[in-house]
């Protein structure tokens, strides 16, 4: 038991010691970073190679484009989903990501589903940034735009992406 609080203790000492905000990062690969989609071993409380660290979560932009569906394949074989969104802060995080990586748009994973909208990462969905909202049974797939807020897609568009993992420790 002492183990796991010591455990415990170390991981929120390490994140509470390490909660700065990186630069935007840029992944051109669909590949994993490593044999067999395994990520490097990272450093307690730090964000895999390529990841950029936003408070409890790492952040990777990939550029290059997909459809949700294969976005969201994409990020689980990297250990994590594609990005919810829980605040302005965040938002402004993820929207300098898209447009320092040079796209005007990235899938998140924001879906509609009988009657709601919902996270992938199953997070509340408390938080919105709407630029548009298009017919919902035939945009069911929300994208963050460069230029503010974010709009629903068809989820068979091809887009750039973003991964998000909660930080290890």
């Amino acid at each position: 038991m002492k183990v796991l609080i010591l455990a415990a203790l170390l991981c929120m000492y390490s994140a509470v010691t390490h909660a700065v905000t990186l630069p935007a990062p840029v992944s051109n690969s669909t590949a994993s970073s490593t044999a067999e989609g395994l990520l490097p071993a990272e450093h307690l409380g730090q964000c895999p190679s390529g990841w950029f660290k936003k408070g409890s979560r790492c952040f990777l932009m990939v550029t290059s484009k997909k459809t949700w569906k294969d976005a969201v394949k994409h990020c689980v074989g990297q250990q994590g989903s594609l990005a919810s969104v829980q605040s302005s802060d965040e938002y402004n995080f993820l929207q300098t990501m898209v447009t320092l990586s040079g796209q005007s748009s990235a899938w998140i994973g924001g879906f509609y589903f009988q009657g709601a909208w919902l996270w992938i990462d199953s997070a509340g969905f408390y938080y919105t940034n709407w630029h548009t909202q298009n017919n919902v049974y035939a945009y069911p797939c929300l994208k963050l735009n460069s230029n503010g807020g974010w709009s629903n897609r068809r989820c068979r568009t091809i887009c750039a992406f973003i991964c998000a993992r909660i930080l290890s420790c």
